[in-house]
């Protein structure tokens, strides 16, 4: 055992390196008894749930525990909200060339050692291979400098705000004065039958199902996981890379063009009086690979190609639009003519916006959400290429994933259509 003086609490100090084991809480006062016997101890912690009790065993030296109020580290780590709302945590805090391990899985102590600082990686490596057969999930929290590979930090403050949590006691001492033959023989069967299921434990059981908000918050991670580049940014920079492209090469005119959000745009040009060969003799380094039609009628070509841009990051949802709002700021000047509820039209610039989705279909119990909700709908802009200013006031929640630009027959000029996701909040 190693103990620890507690800060401004006078004759207090944590104490790591218990032995520890569960029982039922129903009769938990003979369990207890008989751990304690088993380990020689003479102090006990217990961590008491409904229907089983965790308990730590120890017997410290006099000196130790003499005028001293001892409390279990392990019980306090065990106890934090961070730590028995997860399936398995492991806690290390270094103390120079040796470190202080506590193993919790689902909410019970289940390893508080002291381990050389030059055998950690073992130590770790074995409850990491352990937590994985047993398909249990561990997360890694850290106190020291020599400590690598941590999940997350871990404060030596956490273990004084509960100061009352984690007293050890002393274990009471019951000690009958006529043992009959029979109990003795009840109790040598009683123990074997006891270390048979310690020997062969139950299955833990299965971890609580995730809440509503632990599924929603993985669906907005899912849902923002891939590229999302900002359509405000892109979409300008991908239509003007077409104002400088050559609309006629060698008999043959540009005609459609396809972006996606990474890599080259796809030019399609028609025939009007070229030929293949003309237009591979003129097809500049830029335009390759040139694939020819079967039709004998169109080609493609490599296009402008799209850059890396600002994404759409969930880090900035406090400041995302709700539905409502966000309809009126895209009613700039040119769109105050609305002719349906979900369609902006005027001048040729249209906006359509489909109606938001949740992204869980499950329905919340009461009291389960907290805080605004991330919905995402579909939308899509077609205009005229002098109108794509239009698309830089579009907010930051507008995620773009596609981009179709293409030349109108009746003399109109380059026509836009932009397709993508919205993120709102509700």
């Amino acid at each position: 055992m190693h103990f620890e003086t507690i800060p401004n609490e006078k004759n207090a100090r944590l104490v790591f390196g218990l032995e520890w084991r569960a029982y039922a809480t129903k009769g938990g006062s003979a369990e207890r008894r008989r751990y304690a016997q088993e380990f020689d101890a003479t102090h006990y912690v217990e961590i008491k749930g409904k229907e089983e009790t965790i308990a730590g065993f120890c017997a410290p030296d006099a000196a130790d525990r003499k005028g001293s109020k001892l409390y279990s580290a392990a019980a306090r780590i065990a106890l934090l909200d961070r730590v028995k709302n997860r399936p398995a945590v492991l806690v290390l805090v270094q103390d120079e060339q040796r470190v202080h391990l506590v193993l919790v899985i689902r909410g019970a102590v289940r390893a508080d050692e002291e381990v050389p600082l030059l055998d950690l990686a073992n130590r770790r490596e074995a409850i990491e291979d352990q937590c994985e057969k047993d398909s249990v999930e561990l997360v890694t929290f850290g106190h020291g400098t020599d400590l690598v590979d941590l999940d997350q930090p871990f404060a030596l403050q956490e273990l004084l705000r509960a100061k009352k949590s984690g007293p050890i006691k002393k274990v009471p001492v019951k000690v009958p004065v006529i043992v009959p033959i029979f109990v003795i023989g009840g109790a040598v069967i009683y123990g074997i039958s006891q270390l048979i299921t310690f020997l062969n434990p139950p299955p833990p059981p299965l971890p609580p199902p995730p809440t509503f908000m632990q599924d929603y918050q993985s669906a907005v991670l899912r849902a923002l996981a891939g590229p999302a580049p900002v359509a405000s940014i892109l979409a300008p920079k991908l239509i003007a890379s077409f104002a400088g492209q050559e609309t006629n090469v060698a008999g043959w005119q540009f005609d459609r063009a396809t972006c996606g959000i990474t890599g080259s745009c796809t030019v399609i040009y028609k025939r009007e009086g070229g030929t293949f060969k003309d237009f591979d003799s003129r097809a500049t380094p830029e335009l390759r690979p040139v694939v020819f039609d079967p039709d004998g009628l169109h080609l493609a070509t490599r296009g402008p190609s799209a850059t890396t841009t600002e994404k759409v990051l969930l880090a900035k949802a406090s400041t995302w639009p709700s539905e409502q709002v966000l309809i009126k700021q895209l009613q700039t000047d040119p769109q105050r003519l609305s002719i349906k509820p979900d369609v902006l039209d005027s001048h040729g610039y249209i906006v359509t916006l489909r109606p938001p989705q949740r992204l869980l279909a499950r329905q919340p119990m009461p009291g389960e959400v907290r805080g605004p909700i991330v919905q995402i709908g579909d939308w899509e802009i077609s205009g005229y290429m002098w109108q794509s200013v239009l698309l830089t006031r579009l907010p930051s929640s507008m995620a773009l994933n596609t981009l179709d630009v293409e030349l109108k027959e009746d003399g109109a000029g380059v026509h836009f259509t932009a397709k993508g996701k919205y993120y709102v909040l509700q």
